[in-house]
Formats: C-alpha cells, structure tokens, sequence
C-alpha cells in the first residue's frame, strides 16, 4: 500500500505496487532515464531512487490520489470535523427536501468534500500552502468539476450558512442587495488602517484579504471590493477616530476636543502681553555679507491686538526678550502680566523665573535675588507645554509673513513648497535685502499698516475700529518710568555668588568676564552677592548683597587680568603684574594706617601685653582658700622605733681625709 505520509516521493517498491509491476522493471526504467527520480542516501549509505509523483503519468496519478481519497475518508470517519453554528436561515433559502434528487447528489458530495477539506486542513501550520495542494489533488481526482480556491470558499461559507443553493453554485439568492463586510474582516481591515504610519487602503485592503484566508477563509466570498471599504470609511468610521489612531493625540486635542473660550470683555489694554519669537521668511545679508534670516521677538497686546515691543535678532535670546520688553514701556507703559511659552529665552533665572521648567533638584536653598519683571511688577503667566491653542500670536505672524515677508524679494517661505523657483538667481544676482533694510521696513510697516489695521477680535463694540483706536479707548491706565530708572530695572542679575581674589564673574556667550575693585575686592573676599550688568555697556557692572539686595558697589572691568595662555605681548603681562603690585600697596597702606593713632609707649607687643595681663590677674586673682576641714592620710607601713635606735647606735662612721691620705702614702 502506498504511503500518504510522503505522498511527494514515492519509493521503487511504492512505484511498482501502484503500477503493477516488478521493482526490478521500475529499477531498470529510472536507470534508463524513462522514469524522472532524485538520488537519496539511505541510513547505510546507500543510494535509494526516489520518484516524484508528479512526473508519473496522469493514470498512475489518479489511482495514487484515489487511493489516497479512501484512506482520508476512513480518517474522515474516525475523526469528525468540528462543529459549525448555524446561522440565520434566510426566508429565500430551500430546504433540503426541495432539492431535486440530481441537486441532493451534488450537495451531498460538496458536503463530503468540504468535510475531508477542514480535517485535512487542521493537520497543517500554514493553511493556505495546503489549500492550494487540496485543490491540486481535487482537479487530478475529479476531471469533471470546476475547483479554485474562491470556489472551495465560497461554497464553505454557504455550508456554513446551510444555504443549499449557494453549495450548488447557484448565486445571487442569499445575499442579493447586501453590501455588509463581516464583522471580523471589518475589524481586521480597521487594524491595519488605523495606524499612525498612515498606510493606504488599497495595502491594508491586500492584507485584510491575506488576513481573512488564514484565519476566516469561509468569509472570503463575503468580502466585498476595495471601493466598498472606502465608502464605509467615510461613513462609519468618525472623523475624530480617524485624527486621533492615524494622526496622533496632539492632533486630535488640536482638531476636535472642545476649548476654553477667553472672554475679552473684562479685559483692559495693557493688562496682558503676549511674546512669541518668530522666524522671519525672508533671505536676507548680514554685515559680514552671509545669508541668513532673521529672527523677531515681539509682545503683543491681548486686547487690542497692537504688536506693541518688538527686536529683531540674528537668534532668539533673553536678551532680545528684554530689549522686545524695553521698546514696548517706552512706547505703552509698563504691562500688568505678560503670557509666555516655555522657551528657554523667555525662562530664566532674572527675567521672571523658570515657570514650568522649574525642578526640586535645581531650586536653591537660599531666596534668589529678584527677578526684571519683579522690579517692574509684572507677573509672569506661562502656557501649558505643547498647547497650540495658547499662542493667539501665531495669527499675528501669519498675518506678518503674507503682507510683510512676501513683498520682499528675499521671500524663501515657511516650507519647501512655498519657496521660489527664482530664490536661487536672486541670490547669485544679489538682489536679496541686507539685514537693516528689513529692519527698517518692519519698524515703518508695523505703526504704518499693522497696528492700524481693523480690530480682529470677537468684541462687536468695537467692529469698525483699528488696532490702536481700541488700545487707546480700552486703556484705563498706564504705568510709565523714566529711561534711566528702566534701564536700571532692565540689567541682567546673576545668581549669588562670592566675591573671590578677581572679584567678581559674569558668564556672556560662553566667556567669563570679571569685576572688581582692588581695595574693596580684597577687603569683602567671601562675600554673597550677586551681580546686575547692562549687555550693551560691559564696562561696568553694579554688586548688590545677597541677602538684603542693597546696592554695595560699581566695579569696573578687569580686562587688565585677562591675558591669553600663550600670548607674545610683553606689555599685557606686566600690566597685569602692576595691578597685582598696586592692589598689594593699597592694603599695606591701609594696614599701616591701623596704628598712626598710637605712640610709641602705646605699641606694646602682643607676648608683652599678655605677661602683664597674667601678672596682674596673678596677684589679684590667684588666692588658694584652704578648707577647715583637714584629712590626714598615713603610710600603711608600721614604723619599729627600737631597731632603728639600735641601727643608729651600730652607725660606722667615714673618715674621709683619713682615707686620702692613706691613698697618697701607697701611690710613693
């Protein structure tokens, strides 16, 4: 008999049986080449032939698939297949026993098929490789029906629903004006195109089909075409489902959760400014002939929509915070609060703090000395981190690049494809705008177009009247400092430090630049204090205390100390080395000056002055007072009285001048 287990190679010995002949003759035909075969070692290191069945002629293979067909359908028997729910008979559906007796046959074949089909199929990992083997096998054994992989799966899903007419072939009965995709197909499909990578639904609609062969292949004829997933994705799949799973949760908070309407009605001008930094779209040419843009950093008035401060920068920096804020007083006033983002350049130490990027580790244990907007009392409100709704002054700079940046022929866009295919031959014919000129014009087009543009805002009181016509009626008060007081308010604060031999430091781009005062640096080594400075006159710089914030000094800048490690100038060092000298002078003149007040009776040394203190605290203070009460304390040895009398009486006495003479007389 012939084995279903390797039912690819056949042995001579399997080969001969199924054709009826000897070995030795199917031997004799492979050794001819008559017969195609692959040589196989068997455990004895022997070469065996090995016949593939698909090389046979078409006789010999339809007695092996028959064969092969009775061995499965006595597996069949020993092994049933599982159970399938019914589903819902539709009211168009036959009953069996309204099938004629030709339409029964043919039902109950398919049904045995269909059958040896899931049994077969449960012994097998990858399904749809023994599919396509089962249709194989099924068009060599039966030649007079039609087979395909649709066709089995159709005709399984019809099984399934007991729907006779759909086993037989006979369409267009059980699902006419249904349009519905399966339940787990549906959601297969929406598995793969909800992802934020965001794939394209022809691909995800391949899949879903490779999906639904391995695991639902009895759904495969309820599948409907690709357009029918389009049409239901744009109408059972929500909008905001769709920003959310292929766009990302910024972008569904962004475009779909509700927000916080502000309400401007108890809003006065000045009450609230907000900054932002924006990056200019225009190609323009520094002093040093580079091309670059630039940056503007501007407050924005919340109620009237002015652009009140602003300063343009080659990069965004607190510095360019503070000389935006400064151009803004000088020509409104002093703001209650200013609204700023979490930018490193609106978030330091001495402009108003670190708002949301404060952390426990880098809070110091001492008060830090106060802040700009401290001095000028202004309060500092920071937006929540990645919140577009928060920044009203991004329509500002939209506005700003379609009248003002495109006019200029420097125009290079906010992305690639708003660039001009011209930018390039501007450039090299250099025709492009040099950094003052666009300064300038922005100074002219911003209180000559902007500000007197109409107001924008949602307050109809105020429908018809322009940017500064609603500042200046809106505006109830304004508080307003003289230059010299601003620019004192205005000075960069370092944080606390100690006064050191060199004095003090301040840190500017990366360099460290020291103050101090010879007397006075030597005379508060040790001191806390902290330092404010103006960034554009570096020449001098103000010492506060660091505890009461009281105003102490104003050291200059020790740029003499400041000498390069391999420098060749003879002169820088010894003027360093002078400052050195003339530093030490100065605190031996003043040492000196201690004792000018003193005579020379007066200048006793410290040993002297301290044995004339200890003598005269010796004779007035150093007194032993004896107690009344005495204890005697004894030996405790016994003393005999009458030996040592006897000892005494016993005593030899020496005679010394005896002795020497005597000694004289035997030396000669």
């Amino acid at each position: 008999m012939i084995s279903a287990e390797n039912s690819d190679l056949l042995t001579v010995r399997q080969t001969a049986e199924l054709k009826g002949c000897s070995v030795r003759y199917i031997q004799q035909l492979c050794k001819n080449g008559k017969i195609p075969y692959i040589l196989q070692k068997t455990e004895k290191n022997r070469d065996k032939f090995m016949i593939p069945v698909s090389e046979l002629p078409d006789t010999l293979k339809a007695k092996y698939y028959s064969e092969i067909r009775k061995k499965n359908e006595e597996k069949c028997q020993e092994k049933k297949p599982k159970k399938i729910k019914n589903a819902e008979k539709s009211e168009n559906m036959r009953d069996f026993e309204e099938l004629s007796e030709e339409e029964r046959q043919r039902v109950n074949f398919w049904c045995g098929l269909l059958d040896e089909w899931q049994v077969r199929r449960e012994e097998f990992e990858k399904k749809t490789e023994f599919d396509a083997n089962f249709i194989g096998e099924c068009r060599l054994r039966y030649r007079d029906i039609q087979i395909s992989t649709a066709i089995l799966y159709r005709k399984f899903s019809a099984y399934k629903r007991h729907d006779f007419d759909g086993i037989l072939g006979k369409r267009g009965g059980h699902n006419r004006g249904r349009t519905a995709i399966p339940e787990p197909v549906w959601n297969a499909f929406l598995w793969y195109w909800l992802d934020e990578n965001k794939p394209s639904a022809s691909l995800c609609y391949r899949n879903t089909i490779a999906w639904a062969k391995e695991f639902y292949p009895e759904l495969l004829e309820e599948i409907p075409s690709e357009r029918t997933f389009l049409r239901h994705i744009k109408s059972d799949v929500p909008e905001s489902l769709k920003i959310l799973m292929r766009d990302g949760e910024k972008a569904f908070s962004d475009r779909c959760m509700p927000y916080i309407m502000r309400m401007y009605d108890e809003l006065s001008a000045n009450d609230c400014w907000i900054a932002d930094n924006h990056t200019l779209d225009i190609q323009s040419v520094d002093e040093e002939n580079k091309i670059h843009r630039l940056y503007l950093t501007a407050f924005l008035d919340a109620k009237s929509g002015v652009l009140t401060g602003w300063n343009v920068t080659d990069k965004p920096s607190s510095q360019s915070t503070i000389l935006a804020l400064r151009h803004g007083i000088m020509r409104f006033g002093i703001p209650h609060c200013i609204y700023v983002d979490n930018g490193r350049e609106f978030l330091t130490n001495d402009i108003g703090g670190k708002g949301n990027r404060t952390r426990k580790n880098s809070e110091t244990s001492g008060e830090n000395p106060p802040t700009i907007l401290q001095k000028l009392g202004i309060e500092m409100r920071n937006a929540t981190v990645r919140n577009a709704k928060a920044k009203p002054i991004e329509r500002t700079f939209c506005t700003l690049k379609n009248q003002f940046s495109k006019l200029f022929s420097g125009f290079c866009g906010g992305k690639i494809s708003e660039r001009p295919e011209s930018l390039k031959k501007r450039i090299k014919s250099g025709k492009i705008p040099r950094d003052f000129e666009v300064r300038e014009i922005l100074e002219t087009w911003i209180d000559g177009d902007y500000n007197l543009q109409k107001y924008g805002g949602n307050e109809n009181e105020f429908k018809g009247l322009s940017r500064i016509e609603v500042w200046n009626k809106t505006c109830k008060s304004v508080k307003m400092t003289t230059e010299s007081d601003l620019n004192l308010m205005l000075m960069r604060t370092t944080k606390v430090q100690k006064i050191k031999r060199n004095g003090v430091c301040i840190s500017v781009c990366g360099e460290k630049l020291w103050y101090m005062n010879p007397l006075e640096t030597v005379d508060n080594i040790g001191r806390e204090v902290y330092v404010r400075y103006d960034p554009a006159d570096l020449r001098k710089a103000r010492i506060y205390d660091g505890n009461s914030d009281r105003y102490l000094f104003t050291w200059e800048l020790a740029d003499v100390l400041m000498v390069d490690y391999l420098t060749k100038k003879k002169e820088e060092i010894s003027d360093a080395e002078e400052f050195i000298k003339m530093t030490k002078k100065m605190v031996k003149k003043k040492a000196e000056g201690i004792s000018e007040g003193l005579s020379d009776k007066q200048k006793i040394s410290l040993l002297d002055m301290n044995v004339r203190r200890a003598m005269a605290e010796k004779d007035e203070k150093f007194i032993i007072n004896m107690p009344k009460k005495i204890v005697a304390v004894m030996a405790d040895e016994k003393i005999n009285d009458e030996k040592n009398e006897e000892e005494n009486r016993t005593a030899v006495v020496i005679d010394l001048r005896k002795m020497g003479r005597n000694a004289k007389l035997r030396k000669g």
